[in-house]
């Protein structure tokens, strides 16, 4: 199913500029100057798996803001349509998603997207967003949910949680998160993060599958040959212990989202230089878990 025409890049760069009290008369320089802070976070994620970033950066928000951001609303949205998850899913008129690992979660109007066309008659979604790195909050609190009406039926009500949860320490003894209850665990860009410790990014998986009750579990990652190995490697172990329905590998897609850039960004951003070329594919992996329940 074909995503809509949407703009985030325009909603994204607006905050951006409402945020640094930037005048409607130099969104054009405030456009130009992100061109080293993008040029920048483009070569830090280049380099390979495992790498630090400067999450406490504010020009580095901004820069993923126009960046990266509008990109990465529509996987998710394609891998929950190829999915074909039962409709039982929503028959209680409320659903529980818990993202881990989602910094300024685009993934959000992705499940927003999804739900509008699959569920659009949902009386509410309660979505807890784990993360470790808490600066992002102010994008989850109040970026996230203004853009919410552009993706979201508008039959369905949303609220957002911030939980500041280590979730690979995460065990049964210490756990009061609150995963608990989830009727799906998604977690988009997060395996690289502990891809350098493949058992015990397998054990945590294992372990919110048994506490939350989840129905489904949900990955979608970056083109690295290390998170498809892991997610394969999640799939065997939760297999053969009995707690999906079926045996499921990692799949490979690559789209073109279906975004409008403003003029503004083509013209002053986005120049054509090194490091300012305007993305227009995006390839991921994904794997969704059907939960035996």
């Amino acid at each position: 199913m074909v995503f809509p025409t949407h703009n985030p890049a325009q909603q994204t760069f607006k905050w951006y500029c409402d945020l640094c009290g930037v005048s409607e008369a130099h969104i054009s320089s405030a456009a130009a100057h992100l061109r080293d802070h993008v040029s920048k976070i483009r070569s830090l994620y280049r380099q390979p798996v495992g790498g630090s970033f400067p999450y406490h950066d504010l020009y580095f928000k901004f820069a993923y803001l126009v960046a990266y951001f509008p990109y990465y609303i529509e996987p998710l949205y394609h891998t929950l349509n190829a999915a074909n998850l039962d409709n039982s899913l929503f028959g209680s008129g409320h659903l529980k998603a818990s993202f881990f690992g989602g910094g300024p979660c685009p993934e959000v109007l992705g499940l927003a997207a999804y739900l509008r066309n699959q569920a659009p008659d949902l009386s509410s979604v309660s979505i807890s967003v784990f993360d470790r790195e808490s600066s992002w909050q102010v994008i989850q609190k109040a970026l996230v949910p203004d853009m919410l009406a552009s993706y979201a039926s508008d039959k369905t009500t949303f609220s957002i949680d911030c939980k500041h949860c280590n979730v690979v320490n995460c065990t049964a003894e210490i756990c009061g998160c609150g995963v608990a209850g989830s009727d799906m665990i998604i977690a988009q860009n997060f395996l690289t993060e502990v891809c350098g410790d493949s058992e015990r990014a397998i054990k945590t998986f294992e372990g919110l599958v048994d506490r939350s009750g989840c129905r489904y579990l949900v990955f979608v990652e970056n083109q690295y040959e290390e998170a498809r190995e892991l997610m394969n490697a999640i799939a065997r172990k939760l297999h053969s212990k009995g707690l999906t329905t079926k045996l499921v590998q990692a799949q490979t897609n690559e789209i073109t989202p279906n975004i409008t850039l403003p003029d503004v960004l083509t013209k002053h951003l986005f120049t054509g230089k090194s490091g300012l070329i305007a993305r227009k594919h995006v390839k991921y992996h994904h794997m969704v878990l059907e939960i035996a329940r």
